[in-house]
């Protein structure tokens, strides 16, 4: 009888394991692994409850920061999923959290954004917009050569002293420059991962023409 009581016990407790409820997970994706600075990126996941309604803590662990901080509240619709843009300024770590569940940590890279504007014939403006001054980095004027059908650096240039944006945090660092380069040539800005990083990545303009 004594064996008989223990084995129910034992049998007992490993039915109430069996019928317990999974632990609760959550799952988080991004549209985009890298964007430029001031674009927005969407970000999903799913929760494993396929709850409708229920509020998704997004936090973002900032480059140079060991501290999260909230970057969105996401509701799930009825099969658990849910959705939302985020707008990295730098590079970061995102996950999802739910209670005490929390997704995987997702990184977004950041391309700083830069410009190339023509002033006048052989004058011209370059700026890179970040988070944070740039004010000291090298970028390069680049102009595209057919014949190798790659772009080669005509100029290096530092990026001067920066000014706030239009936006916070925005840092707009920016230099004026001349070259000399026949007419039509396809020319752009590009700073590459070594100069923006560590917190932002290689980033090029758009192209114009000489």
């Amino acid at each position: 009888m004594k064996r008989l009581f223990v084995t129910a016990i034992v049998g007992g407790a490993l039915a109430g394991v069996a019928g317990a409820a999974p632990p609760v997970t959550l799952t988080l994706a991004a549209s985009a692994p890298t964007v430029t600075y001031g674009a927005p990126v969407t970000l999903s996941g799913v929760l494993s409850t396929q709850k409708a309604n229920q509020a998704i803590a997004i936090q973002a662990t900032e480059c140079g920061s060991t501290k999260p901080a909230r970057a969105a509240t996401l509701k799930t619709v009825a099969n658990g999923a849910f959705a939302g843009p985020v707008t990295p300024t730098i590079g970061a770590s995102y996950q999802a959290t739910f209670k005490a569940a929390k997704s995987p940590a997702v990184a977004l890279t950041v391309r700083p954004l830069l410009e190339l504007t023509k002033v006048a014939t052989g004058s011209y403006t370059a700026k890179a917009t970040a988070a944070q001054a740039l004010t000291g980095k090298f970028v390069l004027f680049q102009r595209y050569k057919k014949l190798r059908k790659r772009w080669v650096q005509v100029k290096r240039l530092a990026l001067g002293a920066a000014v706030p944006g239009t936006t916070k945090p925005a840092m707009v660092s920016s230099v004026a420059f001349k070259a000399k380069l026949l007419r039509g040539t396809r020319v752009r800005m590009m700073i590459t991962a070594t100069q923006a990083g560590p917190c932002y990545v290689a980033a090029t303009s758009k192209t114009l023409r000489a």
